[in-house]
C-alpha cells in the first residue's frame, strides 16, 4: 500500500510538473474606429471589459480605423493604450490602403508593423499583409518574406508551437499567400488569427488551422459589439466570441495544436496558376530583374540603356539595363509610392517624409532639394521643363524640373492626391480623396471649376484616378463606378454611365478619339469622346476574371495594355479588338505599364520585379 501511494504521488508530481500553463488573451480585429462614431465609444467599453479580466496579453489583427486617417489612428492608439495588459497590434488594409500618412503614423504610434514574441511554450509572429496606397490584393511585402524566413530559422525550437497572426487570411485576397505558408509549415505553425471578413469563422490555410475573428462592431450576424477570446491549455485552442457586457464568452471552436484534423474537410483556396503562359507563344521578355523589396512605383525610363524607381525598402535605385549593374541608389526612410519625373537629365522624385529632390539622372548627384512637409505619394507630370505635382492632402505644384523652384503653389484641395494629372495647352485636372476633381489654370495655378459626383462617401472619390483630356472633355473613370465626362472649359457633367464597371484604371487613344477603360470582370471597353452622351465603340472579353487593380492602361503601336492585381499582362489589338496576348509573370499587382522610346513595354510588380517586354502581333 505505501509503494503504491509513493508511486501515485510520483505520478502525480510528474503529471503536475510537465502541466503546460493555460495561457489566455483577447483577440481584437477590424475595430474601424473614427472620432465621434458608435466604434470609438464600442472600442472604450471593450477595452474597460478587458481590463476587468485576467488575460496575458492581447493582440490587434488590424483595420483598426476607417481610412487610415492620423486622428483615426490617434483615437484608436489612444483607446488601446488603456489596456492594462501589453498589446502587439499590426495594421489592415484600412490603414496600408488609404492612410494620410503613407503608412508612416501606424510605426509611430505602435512601433512597427510586425512582431515577434514569445510567451510560455508558443511563439507568436504577426505581419502586415498591405495592400499598400492602392486598391489591390492583400500582399506581404518582399522584405517581410525574408524577415520571417531568417528570423523563424533563427528562433526555430522543437519544443514551442508557432502561432501566426495578419489581417488577412493566408489564401484568396493574398497575392502571395503560398510564400508565408511554406514559410510557416516549416517551423510548426499550428494556428493562425487573422481578421478582415468580420466573422468568426474556421478556414485551411494551406494545412495550418486559420481562425478568422469577429469584429468589434455591431453587424455580420453579431447584434452587440464584441471581441475574441483564445485560450491555449495542454496542446489544445480554444476559441471564443464575446458579447460585450454579457457574463459569460460563447465558445466557438476547440481542437488540438498537435495536427491539422479540424480542417482536414475544409477547402484550401486554389494556388496561382500559369498556364496561361503556355498559350501564348509570342510573348518575348526581352529583360527581367528581381528586388529584394517589394516595389510600389512604376518604372521610369531614363536614356535607352537606363531606368529608375523606388522600393518598399526606402530606395531609389537607377539601374543600367543591359548588364542589370546598379548605377547608383539613394536610401530614405519610409517606402517610395511615387514614380519618379525625368526629364532633361535630370530624375526628381518624392518621399513619404516630406521631400522633392532633383538628381543628375546618370550620377545622382543631389542638384536640389524642395521640403514640401507632407508624404509624397501621387506620381508628378512633365511639360516644357515643369512638373505637376500633388503632394500629400493641400498642395499641388508647378516645379521647375532643372532648378526645383516653385512656380506656382495651390491649396485648395482637402484630401490626398494620388494619381498622375492631365493637362493641355490651358490647364491642368487632377483628383483628390476628397470628393473632388480639380481644373487649375496651367500658368498661374488658378482654381477654374472643381467637380464632385454628388455623394458624400469620400472612398468613391478620384483621389487615384488619371484623368484623360480630349476634345473639350474630361474623362475619368473612379469607385463609384462611373465613368463621366465633363467640360474641361466650365466643369460642367456632360454625362456619366454605369452600365459597365469601371473603376480606376483607364486611359485614351493616341489619336483622342477613344477612351479606354478596364472592368471589374474580363472585360475591357473601348468609349467614343466625341459623341454628346456615352458611346461604347467596342467591347473585349480578356477573362482576367474580378479585378479593382488601378493601374492605368496604356495603348502604344496599336497594341492597348493592362495590367491586372494577380500579374497578368494582357495585350489586345485596337485594330481587330481581339486579344493578341497574356502573359503571367507573376501573381502579385502590376502597377504601371510604360513604353519606352523604342516600343519596348515596361511593367513593375509588386512583388519586387521589373520586365521589359518585345511581343510580336
Amino acid at each position: 500500500m505505501r509503494r503504491s501511494l509513493l508511486s501515485l504521488l510520483i505520478m502525480a508530481a510528474a503529471l503536475t510538473t510537465n502541466a503546460q500553463k493555460t495561457v489566455s488573451f483577447a483577440f481584437l480585429t477590424d475595430l474601424h474606429v473614427s472620432p465621434g462614431i458608435p466604434s470609438e465609444a464600442n472600442l472604450k467599453e471593450i477595452v474597460q471589459e478587458i481590463n476587468t479580466q485576467q488575460f496575458d496579453f492581447v493582440v490587434v489583427t488590424g483595420d483598426l480605423t476607417n481610412t487610415g486617417a492620423n486622428a483615426e489612428l490617434q483615437a484608436a492608439y489612444n483607446i488601446l493604450n488603456g489596456l492594462q495588459f501589453k498589446k502587439y497590434v499590426i495594421p489592415g488594409n484600412h490603414e496600408t490602403n488609404w492612410s494620410e500618412s503613407a503608412t508612416q503614423k501606424f510605426n509611430e504610434l505602435f512601433g512597427n508593423d510586425r512582431f515577434y514574441f514569445e510567451y510560455d511554450k508558443f511563439q507568436f509572429v504577426g505581419f502586415n499583409t498591405g495592400p499598400y496606397m492602392k486598391m489591390g490584393d492583400g500582399h506581404v511585402k518582399e522584405e517581410d518574406i525574408h524577415w520571417l524566413k531568417k528570423l523563424l530559422a533563427e528562433k526555430k525550437d522543437p519544443n514551442k508551437t508557432l502561432i501566426s497572426l495578419a489581417h488577412y487570411p493566408l489564401g484568396d485576397g493574398l497575392d502571395n499567400w503560398t510564400d508565408a505558408t511554406k514559410i510557416l509549415n516549416q517551423y510548426n505553425t499550428r494556428l493562425h488569427l487573422c481578421g478582415h471578413g468580420h466573422r468568426l469563422s474556421l478556414h485551411n490555410f494551406d494545412g495550418i488551422p486559420g481562425i478568422m475573428g469577429r469584429s468589434s462592431l455591431i453587424g455580420s450576424g453579431y447584434e452587440k459589439p464584441g471581441y475574441n477570446i483564445v485560450t491555449l491549455r495542454n496542446d489544445s485552442v480554444l476559441i471564443y466570441q464575446k458579447n460585450l457586457g454579457e457574463a459569460a464568452p460563447q465558445l466557438f471552436k476547440q481542437f488540438s495544436l498537435k495536427n491539422n484534423n479540424i480542417v482536414q474537410t475544409v477547402k484550401i483556396a486554389p494556388k496561382p496558376d500559369y498556364s496561361i503562359n503556355n498559350r501564348f507563344k509570342n510573348v518575348n521578355v526581352k529583360y527581367q530583374f528581381q528586388d529584394t523589396a517589394s516595389i510600389f512605383t512604376g518604372v521610369v525610363n531614363m536614356t535607352s540603356n537606363s531606368i529608375a524607381y523606388g522600393n518598399s525598402d526606402g530606395e531609389l535605385v537607377a539601374l543600367e539595363v543591359p548588364s542589370k549593374k546598379v548605377m547608383w541608389r539613394k536610401k530614405h526612410n519610409g517606402s517610395f509610392y511615387a514614380t519618379p519625373v525625368y526629364a532633361q537629365g535630370i530624375l526628381m522624385y518624392g518621399t513619404v517624409d516630406g521631400h522633392l529632390y532633383g538628381v543628375e539622372a546618370k550620377s545622382g548627384k543631389q542638384l536640389w532639394t524642395l521640403n514640401v512637409d507632407e508624404p509624397v505619394i501621387a506620381d508628378g507630370i512633365v511639360d516644357n521643363n515643369n512638373v505637376y505635382i500633388g503632394v500629400g492632402s493641400k498642395k499641388f505644384y508647378s516645379i521647375n524640373i532643372l532648378t526645383g523652384k516653385i512656380n506656382w503653389k495651390s491649396e485648395v484641395a482637402e484630401g490626398q492626391m494620388q494619381g498622375k494629372p492631365a493637362f493641355n495647352n490651358d490647364v491642368v485636372v487632377f483628383g483628390a480623396w476628397d470628393r473632388h476633381l480639380y481644373c487649375l489654370n496651367k500658368a498661374t495655378g488658378k482654381l477654374l471649376w472643381k467637380w464632385n459626383n454628388g455623394s458624400p462617401q469620400k472612398l468613391y472619390s478620384p483621389g487615384n484616378v488619371v484623368p484623360f483630356i480630349a476634345n473639350d472633355r474630361v474623362f475619368i473613370v473612379a469607385p463609384d463606378r462611373y465613368m463621366t465626362a465633363i467640360d474641361v472649359k466650365t466643369g460642367q457633367t456632360i454625362w456619366r454611365n454605369n452600365q459597365y464597371t469601371v473603376r480606376e484604371a483607364m486611359c485614351g487613344s493616341a489619336d483622342g478619339k477613344l477612351v479606354y477603360a478596364k472592368l471589374m470582370n474580363d472585360k475591357v471597353i473601348a468609349v467614343s469622346t466625341t459623341s454628346s452622351v456615352f458611346e461604347l465603340m467596342w467591347m473585349v472579353d480578356a477573362q482576367f476574371g474580378y479585378e479593382h487593380n488601378p493601374c492605368p492602361l496604356l495603348e502604344s503601336n496599336g497594341m492597348l495594355y493592362t495590367g491586372t492585381k494577380n500579374g497578368l499582362l494582357v495585350a489586345i489589338d485596337t485594330k481587330t479588338q481581339t486579344v493578341a496576348w497574356q502573359h503571367k509573370p507573376g501573381n502579385a499587382e502590376i502597377n504601371k505599364i510604360t513604353a519606352d522610346a523604342n516600343g519596348n513595354i515596361w511593367i513593375s510588380m509588386i512583388e519586387g520585379k521589373i520586365l521589359q517586354f518585345q511581343a510580336n502581333k
